[in-house]
């Protein structure tokens, strides 16, 4: 287990900023975190960087072929909160809240979600029992998409699972480019599952079509990209694949140098250079093994029929 703060002090060692025993400074903690998070998420933009595919098991509407994805916060609202009670009172609610969107705030716990709500009344339900009972306060709320999942990178070969007609039977759906989605003429041709979808990364909410339209309730296994994990602060301890914290100290430690005036120097260069190199082979994709079909060099000595189509077939 490693925490930011440890990834950040290792990080400003490495760029001479800090020495060794030297404690850290709370603006430059702070500071050094958004950057750390800032690298992250830049990561997740690149392949190499990820290091596992993220399964969501979903359901598809049937009759429907685009979805939304994603779960962005949307802001806060004002509204009271109270110990034993399922409902927040007094609530201003937001004209682009839906249900099932998460909850947060004091005496909210984790997990909560919105189970209906009423802006004449002021009143929003939660799936759980507040825990406190603070007053009025500011309540942070997200606007889930069809599909609520973290927002993807990128989407990677899924399949459609139909339990009620072959347990167990997978139905690849393939990842296609919007050109190649756009030549498809009839997009909402019915079909048991889908075969091919398009990924169109939108944002807040991302886009996900399919094509033949699914007509029925089935198990949808997607495949996405994993997002780098941002730290909410500097004491929060993730598990990390090996290679990785290396990777992290060294990278962070080039990106901090600028800002404290730090001699960047050609072996450091090197050294950030190699660690992010090691990850991304790690996570390299192993080139498929080449296959063929045994008719194609299939002997024509043992096959005693040749002289009925001269050898050629």
């Amino acid at each position: 287990m490693t925490t930011a703060q440890d990834l950040i002090t290792g990080a400003l060692k490495f760029a001479n900023i800090y020495a060794p025993g030297e404690s850290l400074d709370a603006a430059d903690a702070e500071d050094a975190l958004a950057t750390l998070n800032d690298m992250l998420e830049s990561w997740s933009t690149t392949p190499g960087a990820i290091f596992k595919s993220a399964e969501y098991i979903l359901t598809f509407t049937p009759g429907k072929y685009e979805y939304t994805v994603g779960n962005y916060d949307a802001g806060q609202f004002a509204g009271e909160v109270t110990s034993g009670s399922d409902t927040i009172t007094n609530a201003i609610v937001p004209p682009d809240m839906v249900a099932g969107g998460d909850l947060s705030g004091t005496g909210i716990p984790d997990g909560t979600t919105i189970e209906s709500f009423d802006a004449v009344a002021g009143t929003v339900t939660m799936s759980r029992i507040a825990t406190a009972s603070p007053g009025i306060q500011q309540i942070g709320y997200t606007i889930p998409g069809d599909f609520k999942i973290p927002r993807p990178i990128r989407v990677r070969q899924s399949f459609t699972r139909i339990t009620t007609q072959a347990s167990g039977l997978d139905y690849t759906i393939t990842p296609v480019d919007e050109d190649t989605y756009n030549r498809i003429g009839y997009k909402g041709i019915a079909a048991p599952w889908p075969i091919v979808m398009w990924y169109n990364p939108t944002y807040p909410l991302a886009t996900l079509k399919f094509y033949q339209n699914p007509s029925q309730a089935g198990e949808l296994h997607l495949f996405t990209d994993t997002v780098l994990q941002r730290f909410s602060d500097l004491t929060e301890a993730v598990e990390m694949p090996p290679g990785y914290a290396r990777a992290i100290k060294r990278n962070l430690a080039r990106e901090l140098a600028p800002e404290y005036g730090a001699i960047w120097t050609p072996q450091m260069e090197r050294l950030a250079k190699e660690s992010f190199d090691q990850i991304k082979a790690l996570n390299r994709t192993p080139v498929p093994v080449s296959t063929y079909d045994a008719q194609i060099v299939m002997p024509k000595t043992t096959d005693a029929g040749w002289i009925l189509y001269g050898g050629f077939r």
